[in-house]
């Protein structure tokens, strides 16, 4: 066997260190107090249940994104300014739904084809605007405490992704 194939071998017996301890806590626990390792279990049963549909949908959205040729993204991308990508970012941010996890894997696909550190960065931060939400801020902090905050969000992740790719570009210069 090459080292190639004993590396491999090692990464996927390694894969079931983790769930294999989770499984023998519960166990574990189950004899200590049945009821609470039944609740957390059913916990994360629900959990699981909620993330599924969002991690599908970041894996769709990398499909696609892997369909696109990367040359020619990252020709389009050299090509528009940082204010294109900003604004992209910022919508696709604020469109996103489920924990910021999940999403992790897509960004890493973003940044590998061309996409800047600040572009990410507005990204992350604009997730915090929940448009299925808003309605709700304006009914209990009232219209005008809604726009403003909401104001106040995109104008920060801009900062935010300047701040960012300023930040990034000092420390490449360093190394």
């Amino acid at each position: 066997m090459d080292k190639k194939n004993k590396k491999q071998k090692k990464k996927t017996g390694n894969i079931w260190i983790f769930p294999s301890l989770v499984i023998a806590i519960y166990v574990a626990l189950f004899f200590v107090d049945q009821d609470k390792t039944l609740h957390a279990l059913d916990y994360a049963a629900n959990l699981f249940a909620d993330i599924v549909p969002i991690l599908f949908a970041v894996l769709f959205f990398m499909f696609l994104f892997n369909l696109v040729d990367d040359k020619k993204l990252k020709n389009l991308i050299d090509r528009s300014p940082k204010a294109v990508q900003y604004i992209a970012m910022l919508l696709l941010g604020t469109f996103s739904h489920g924990p910021v996890y999940a999403w992790y894997p897509l960004m890493r696909e973003f940044r590998e084809k061309g996409i800047g550190y600040g572009s990410i960065a507005i990204f992350l931060y604009a997730r915090g605007i929940k448009l299925s939400l808003l309605p709700m801020l304006a009914v209990y902090f009232g219209f005008k405490y809604m726009l403003a905050l909401t104001a106040a969000m995109i104008f920060f992740s801009f900062v935010q992704g300047i701040l960012v790719d300023i930040l990034m570009e000092k420390i490449s210069k360093t190394h």
